[in-house]
Formats: structure tokens, sequence, C-alpha cells
């Protein structure tokens, strides 16, 4: 039987590596279970309470309308070379300036002042108005008001 093509001579080597097909098929089960688990899991973790729904509007209480304010307007204050302008008010220096916006302030609840510096103001012009406004209790809000003639 040598001769015959079905019959080897050699001995059948031992197999020595490690067969990764059983490892793959239960990592592939544990990967569906997990995904099957986990929206359960996350949903069980949530709790949504719903706000009930009125019917109606509540309508205000005559001390509501009362008390209820007109808006504030906005403080607007420009910073240019000559100095600090507010309500058409031009004030040379920061300590005019910080009198000035102690007495806007005080009836104010909202404390916030736009400053708004000319393009061609020196820094510590405008350092000085950011100082001036929270020396007064104000806070600071930078805006730069468009150039008209840049369109």
């Amino acid at each position: 039987m040598a001769g015959s093509p079905f019959h080897k001579d050699d001995e059948a080597a031992a197999i020595s590596d490690v067969n990764v097909v059983p490892l793959a098929d239960v990592s592939l089960v544990l990967l569906i279970i997990l995904l099957v688990l986990s929206p359960m899991a996350a949903q069980s973790m949530l709790k949504v309470q719903a706000a009930a729904a009125k019917a109606e509007a509540a309508l205000p209480t005559q001390v509501e309308l009362l008390t209820m304010r007109e808006p504030e307007a906005v403080l607007v204050l420009g910073v240019s070379a000559l100095g600090f302008v507010m309500d058409g008010r031009l004030m040379a220096t920061g300590s005019e300036l910080t009198e000035f916006l102690k007495l806007k302030l005080s009836v104010r609840t909202d404390r916030k002042v736009f400053v708004s510096p000319e393009l061609e103001v020196a820094h510590g012009q405008v350092i000085a108005a950011l100082e001036a406004v929270q020396a007064a209790g104000g806070t600071v809000a930078l805006v730069q008001i468009a150039d008209p003639e840049a369109r």
C-alpha cells in the first residue's frame, strides 16, 4: 500500500495550535447578551417624572401685576479718546465715571454695563473704563459697534 495516493507514510503530527473557534463563539454569544440587556439596564436606571399638565393657564394675581416692572434699558458706556460717554454725558476721568455709575447702578437689578470702545482708543483708556465699572459694582460686557463706513 505504499504506492497508494490515499496513504501517507508520514505519521500524523500533533496539533499544537490553540483552537480559537470556541473562544470566538463564546465571545459572540456574550456580546449578543450584552447588547440585548444594556437597553433594559439603562431604562431601569432612568426615572422620568412627567409634569402634570394644567388645563387652563393661571392668570397673574393682582399683586403680581402690580409688582411687574418694565424691562430695564441697557447701560452702554462709550470709550473715546476724549473720555467716557454715557447717557449723553461726557466724563473725562475714571473717578467721575465711577461716581456716575454708582448712582446709575444703585437703582438697577441688572448690573451689566456694555463697554463699547472706539476703534482708535488707547488700551489704557479701555482698561480705565473696565476698572471704573468694576469699582462701581457692575459687571462688564465688551461690545464693538460696527463702523458704518467699513461696509
